[in-house]
C-alpha cells in the first residue's frame, strides 16, 4: 500500500470538497504529550466561546454546510450519520470543557477539527500496509487506500462493535476503504477497528475533508489554514516534519503516493 486515491465518482459527487492529506513518521504516541494537551485545551476553550452563543452545534455555519452538502449530494443523513466535526462540537457543548484524552495523535487531530470546524481523522500507516498486502499478506492484494463509493460487497467492523458483528456496507455509500475492508463509513461518520491510531503508532496519515460555505477562494483559504495547522502542529507537538498535499476535483488532483 503506497497510494491514496479519491475516485472519480466521489470527485463528481463532491466537486467542492478538498482533502488535506498529511503524512508524518517517527512519532512517539506511547507517552503523555503535554504540548498536545495544551494545544487541545486552548482550542477547546476558544471554540466553546463561540459555540455557547449558538442554539446548538448544528447551528454553526460550517456544520450546517456539511450537513446540507452531504445530504444533498451523497444522501448522508445528518441525523443518522452525523459527521465527526458535528459530534465533537456536540460533545464540547455537553461537557463545556476540553474533551477527555484518547491518545496524543487522536487528541491532536480532534483539536484541529474543532479549531476549523472540518472533519479530520487518521490511520496507522503500518496497519494499512499490512492490510493492503505488504509483508506477504495476500488477503486483499496490493490494495491502495481509497475514498470511494462502496460496491456493496465490502465489510465494516466498527470501533466499539462486538466481535463478529461486522456488517456489509450498502452499495453507493461514501467510504474510505482498502480492498474489501471499509475503514470509515458515510465519509467521516464512524471508523473501523482496522487502521486505528493507537499507542504503538509511529507512522500516520491524517486526512481532513474540507467543505466550506462560500466559493472557491474561501475553500482554498480554509484548506490552506488546515494544512498549516497540521504542518506546524506536527512539528511543534511531535518534533517531526510532515508531508502535506491537497487533493480534490477543484484542483485537478485525485491521487498521491503515501
Amino acid at each position: 500500500m503506497d497510494r491514496f486515491t479519491i475516485t472519480q465518482q466521489v470527485a463528481e459527487q463532491l466537486p467542492e470538497m478538498l482533502v488535506v492529506v498529511i503524512t508524518a513518521k517517527g512519532i512517539n504516541n506511547s507517552a503523555p504529550n503535554e504540548k498536545v494537551q495544551i494545544f487541545a485545551n486552548e482550542i477547546a476553550y476558544t471554540t466553546l466561546s463561540t459555540l455557547l452563543t449558538l442554539p446548538n452545534a448544528q447551528s454553526h455555519p460550517r456544520i450546517d454546510h456539511y450537513r446540507t452538502t452531504l445530504k444533498t449530494t451523497c444522501a448522508i443523513s445528518p441525523k443518522k450519520h452525523p459527521q465527526s466535526n458535528e459530534s465533537l462540537y456536540k460533545r464540547l457543548l455537553k461537557v463545556q470543557a476540553p474533551l477527555p484524552s484518547i491518545n496524543p495523535l487522536v487528541d491532536f487531530y480532534n483539536a484541529i477539527s474543532i479549531a476549523h470546524g472540518v472533519t479530520a481523522g487518521a490511520f496507522d500507516l503500518a496497519a494499512l500496509k499490512r492490510l493492503g498486502g505488504d509483508n506477504d499478506n495476500d488477503n486483499d492484494g496490493d490494495s491502495p487506500l481509497e475514498l470511494r463509493l462502496a460496491g456493496g460487497t465490502e465489510m465494516f467492523d466498527g470501533l466499539g462493535a462486538r466481535e463478529g458483528e461486522a456488517v456489509r456496507v450498502g452499495r453507493g455509500e461514501v467510504v474510505y476503504a482498502m480492498g474489501e475492508v471499509v475503514l470509515t463509513r458515510q465519509l467521516a461518520w464512524r471508523q473501523a477497528v482496522q487502521g486505528l491510531v493507537g499507542e504503538g503508532t509511529r507512522d500516520v496519515v491524517f486526512v481532513s475533508e474540507v467543505l466550506c460555505e462560500g466559493g472557491r477562494a474561501e475553500r482554498k483559504k480554509l484548506a490552506e489554514e488546515v494544512e498549516r495547522s497540521f504542518r506546524e502542529g506536527v512539528r511543534g507537538c511531535f518534533g517531526v516534519e510532515a508531508t502535506v498535499e491537497v487533493l480534490g476535483a477543484g484542483i485537478g488532483k485525485l491521487s498521491l503516493q503515501i
